[in-house]
C-alpha cells in the first residue's frame, strides 16, 4: 500500500458512504457559491439567514442535525 492510500485508510474519512448515509435536502450550491462571491466572502463566512435563502425543503438547523458525523 503506497502513502496517499495508506493516509486514506487511517483518516477520519475512510470508509465508503452509501446513498441512504447522504441526506436528501436540496441546496442550490451555485447559487451559494456565487453569493458569497458576489458579497466577497467565503460561503462558510456567511450567516444562517443567507444560507437559508438557498436550501429548499430545510434551514441550516435541520442539515446540521442530518450532517454526516465523523
Amino acid at each position: 500500500m503506497n502513502g496517499p492510500m495508506k493516509s486514506y485508510k487511517t483518516s477520519a474519512l475512510a470508509g465508503p458512504y452509501f446513498k441512504s448515509d447522504i441526506p436528501n435536502i436540496k441546496i442550490d450550491y451555485r447559487g451559494l457559491t456565487e453569493f458569497a462571491r458576489n458579497k466577497g466572502c467565503r460561503v462558510c463566512d456567511l450567516t444562517d439567514e443567507e444560507k437559508n435563502l438557498f436550501i429548499t425543503d430545510a434551514d441550516m438547523n435541520i442539515v446540521r442535525k442530518r450532517a454526516i458525523k465523523l
